[in-house]
């Protein structure tokens, strides 16, 4: 074995490890894991991998992934599954946080965000429907409340509570964010080891092998202070760069934390 396989199979051992340890916890069992694993490899070597000049086949499909024809041809004529949780809540629910924080008519003097009325002229109402898109009132209220975002005072103005929107308890969104999260990160990689340097995507990592268990209650106060700032200042150059003229992408910047060793209690 080559050591260009040998250090992916220890990168797939890694990754997969990981999300095994999801499927398991929720149900997934490996046969369900192989039916997926299937038609990615099928839709992606008949989508990106076709021969120079040509159009791809089936054959082809078949020679690069190790699949046979038969198998194949059922992997592409095999409909994705459309039930999973829809992402557009967890984008809305950011976006809407995004303009509370960043427009000035739902701003204080100081620059912090105000309390809303529910309804009105720049209250929370309007605010939803600035940046929701369609996204009932009532729905948004519920996802924001539950997350811990939102509470309401006494006087029944909307009160935002934190600026980071973290799903509490719906396993569904928690997963749909597992998808997108770790497919962007792994696409940006990707992209890295192919790309030239003019056209290389930001990617960095800060990382000790010996860092005092007694630093952490103090590092995640750090992260939690600079890496909220610094999104929310990523979130106001992307909010002054959106525009529904022309030619427009989607655009992601995340920050993490992560342990190797067992969470010790702060």
């Amino acid at each position: 074995m080559s050591p260009i396989q040998k250090t992916l199979h220890q990168a797939v051992r890694n990754i997969l490890t990981a999300l095994a340890r999801t499927l398991i916890r929720n149900g997934m069992a490996y046969g369900e894991f192989d039916q997926i694993a299937r038609k990615c490899f099928a839709d992606v070597a008949f989508k990106d991998f076709a021969p120079h000049g040509k159009k791809q086949t089936v054959s082809n499909v078949a020679i690069i992934t190790g699949l046979n024809r038969k198998e194949v041809k059922r992997m592409l004529e095999l409909d994705e599954d459309q039930t999973g949780h829809d992402k557009r809540q967890y984008n809305r629910c950011i976006r809407v946080i995004g303009g509370w924080i960043n427009d000035p008519d739902y701003l204080r003097a100081d620059g912090l965000p105000r309390d809303l009325a529910y309804e009105g002229e720049a209250s929370f109402t309007s605010l939803v429907r600035q940046y929701s898109g369609d996204m009932p009132v009532a729905a948004m209220q519920k996802a924001l409340t539950k997350s811990d975002n939102i509470s309401l005072t006494e006087d029944n103005h909307v009160r935002l509570l934190s600026h980071a929107y973290v799903p509490a308890d719906d396993p569904l969104e928690n997963i749909a964010i597992l998808g997108v999260d770790t497919g962007q990160l792994m696409d940006t990689i990707n992209h890295n080891m192919t790309a030239d340097i003019e056209h290389l995507r930001f990617q960095r990592k800060a990382s000790n092998h010996q860092v005092s268990v007694d630093a952490i209650p103090g590092m995640k106060r750090f992260l939690q202070r600079k890496g909220q700032a610094f999104l929310e200042e990523v979130d106001q150059y992307l909010t002054e760069h959106e525009t529904e003229d022309g030619e427009t992408t989607e655009l992601s910047v995340s920050v993490f934390y992560h342990q190797t060793a067992s969470e010790t209690k702060d």
